[in-house]
């Protein structure tokens, strides 16, 4: 019997270091370029903390109270928030005929801005007919973006208190997109 006990391998674990796994056991970070935001610089944790907490702090959580129904409708809100949207993303085509190089920094947020205004257009019952473009601004530059965009947030989050429970959720998007886009463009050389 003695012979069996030992050739049964022991299930005792080994001894385990303080510090954790050995480094082989460890798996390492994907290859290649870290992630960066629109502008090519990478915001630190903190920064993207303080956006999502400012965010927050803009959508009260008062408006997501089962106690009360949501039963207004922002439309007219929703389409002032659309026409906004295609403002800025007329601001950033300046500001990117003005200083081309801004574009690989802009084009996603241009992109965004535009997706914002056909899903806010959508929500506020307006069809894609009744659009009119908005007046391209005679310049622009990364300033002049990053202050509309920060207002569009600020102007998304005003309205989410009034926004029915079906258009809360677009308007809260777009208010966390936009303060996102600006804290990112802050840290940006101009």
């Amino acid at each position: 019997m003695k012979d069996r006990e030992s050739a049964v391998p022991s299930r005792v674990p080994s001894r385990v270091s303080p510090t954790g796994p050995p480094p082989s056991a460890v798996p390492s970070p994907p290859a290649g370029p870290a992630p960066t935001g629109p502008a090519g610089v990478r915001p630190s944790r903190r920064r993207v903390l303080a956006t999502a907490a400012a965010v927050a702090a803009m959508v009260p959580l008062a408006g997501c109270s089962a106690a009360t129904t949501r039963t207004e409708d922002a439309s007219d809100a929703l389409l002032a928030l659309a026409d906004a949207a295609r403002s800025d993303a007329a601001l950033i085509v300046a500001a990117v005929t003005g200083d081309p190089s801004l574009a690989g920094r802009l084009e996603p947020l241009r992109a965004a801005r535009m997706e914002h205004a056909a899903a806010l257009d959508q929500a506020g019952g307006r069809t894609p007919g009744q659009v009119a473009a908005p007046a391209t601004p005679p310049s622009g530059d990364l300033a002049a973006v990053r202050d509309a965009v920060a207002g569009s947030a600020r102007s998304a989050g005003e309205v989410v208190p009034r926004a029915s429970a079906l258009q809360v959720g677009l308007v809260a998007e777009v208010a966390a997109c936009c303060a996102t886009y600006a804290a990112v463009l802050t840290g940006a050389p101009a």
